[in-house]
């Protein structure tokens, strides 16, 4: 059965409902010196797996989307943990850093090949996992908290509205003295 991924390619159309034969092109495309820097496989649902980088440092992840929430995982290289700060490089246009100079940040265990890009990036292709051989970091987080930074757009509390009729201590999920939480600002 074919998995509804767009193919997402740097400085190229995507490409709905890709192949295995288009994501390997897409990766071998890759290899050039002033290819492309970043790939994709995106599901209709928000969720994905990209790698970014060139010269034979990626960095790869996954997202899995739950409704409004999703978990997002950085993979590592099964060789074991490096924890040093590392900077990767993307990007073959950007204009705030320069041709292949936006930075990627990273840890010394997340500095994978080419091989893996295409080894990660086809499994889960053909079943929307991420491959087990690879160990991988829970870092949603990171991305949780850059978000609460940024002003507007991003759900930091879910709860219910309250209704006119009804006093905070009537609502079954809250006892007496607890009060709702006020909007972070």
């Amino acid at each position: 059965m074919l998995r509804r991924l767009t193919l997402v390619l740097e400085d190229h159309p995507d490409q709905p409902l890709a192949t295995a034969a288009d994501l390997e092109l897409a990766v071998f495309m890759m290899a050039d010196p002033e290819g492309p820097t970043y790939v994709m496989l995106k599901d209709p649902y928000g969720g994905y797996a990209q790698a970014a980088g060139f010269n034979d440092r990626f960095r790869i992840e996954t997202r899995d989307v739950y409704g409004e929430g999703f978990r997002h995982w950085l993979a590592g290289s099964p060789d074991g943990k490096d924890r040093s700060d590392v900077v990767m490089y993307y990007r073959n246009h950007c204009d705030i850093h320069g041709t292949r100079r936006c930075p990627l940040p990273a840890w010394g265990e997340n500095v994978l090949t080419l091989p893996d890009v295409l080894s990660i990036l086809s499994f889960y292709q053909a079943s929307g996992e991420r491959l087990g051989t690879y160990p991988w970091e829970d870092v949603s987080n990171y991305f949780l908290e850059a978000g609460r930074k940024e002003k507007g757009g991003f759900i930091r509390e879910i709860r219910p509205h309250e209704r006119p009729h009804e006093r905070p201590h009537e609502r079954p999920h809250e006892r007496p003295h607890e009060r709702p939480h006020e909007k972070d600002e």
